[in-house]
């Protein structure tokens, strides 16, 4: 098991600058632990929010890749939220990456 390495010093401003300009990276997102996590069967999130299975390898696919504006993001009140925030993607958990900044500036040391 790989155990991730963060550093902790970051005070995300919540604004979702970064989940409205970047998109999701699909290739990322586990779709049966979003649907699980969401309540819905795996079939109706493929159909609303844009996965196939692959007829050759039986794999979920994205049928985009990264999508923009994230559609989990939601605002509650001032703040930005991932509505899937436990099982969002690895790299949404690491953004922005050590030594960068976000959009807005936000740096992470």
């Amino acid at each position: 098991m790989i155990k991730e390495i963060m550093p902790t010093r970051f005070n995300c401003k919540r604004c979702g600058t970064c989940c409205k300009s970047i998109g999701i990276p699909w290739t990322e997102l586990d779709p049966g632990a979003a649907a699980d996590y969401l309540g819905i069967r795996l079939s109706d999130f493929m159909k609303a929010y844009g996965f196939v299975r692959n007829e050759y390898s039986g794999h979920i696919e994205p049928t985009e890749y990264n999508a923009a504006p994230c559609p989990f993001l939601r605002y509650d009140k001032k703040h930005a939220t991932c509505e899937i925030y436990p099982v969002r993607p690895c790299i949404c958990k690491g953004y922005p990456g050590a030594g960068t900044s976000c959009i807005k500036g936000q740096r992470r040391s």
